[in-house]
């Protein structure tokens, strides 16, 4: 999932639900706009602007629950795959504050196990695609 020229690192293994994914980041190798936006689907769900350099997409909604994927500009200027989880609000979903991608990945896991699987492996063919590459954040 990671990769990682640092040997101290080589036997690590970090997995969906396990509390060190919620440091993991998925970090983009490019940002996400009207162009390209609708490469970035889920399912049938539309990739849609919400605010600037923020676009977002339902990974998941149910009665009781929805989180969001955000592709996003962070403070560095890096693009990140982000998860938000979202409540509905009077005539949309209010977007609730951003989560690295394996917090977001873990949240969902937490809800739906199998929903989390289906999401996991579309972030992580976005890696195998060389869109992106994971990485460790200090969350401190």
């Amino acid at each position: 999932m990671t990769e990682n020229n640092n040997e101290e690192y080589d036997d690590v293994e970090i997995t969906l639900g396990d509390e060190s994914f919620n440091s993991m980041l998925l970090q983009l190798n490019h940002g996400i706009n009207a162009e390209n936006a609708s490469e970035y689907n889920f399912m049938s769900n539309k990739t849609q602007e919400v605010g600037e350099n923020v676009w977002a997409v339902p990974a998941y909604m149910s009665d009781d629950y929805s989180i969001f994927f955000l592709y996003t500009a962070i403070d560095t200027g890096d693009w990140v795959v982000a998860f938000s989880e979202a409540e509905m609000g009077a005539e949309q979903f209010q977007l609730g504050t951003p989560m690295t991608t394996g917090q977001g990945l873990n949240a969902l896991f937490e809800k739906d196990p199998d929903r989390a699987k289906m999401v996991m492996s579309f972030v992580n063919d976005m890696a195998k695609a060389g869109e992106g590459v994971w990485r460790m954040v200090d969350e401190g």
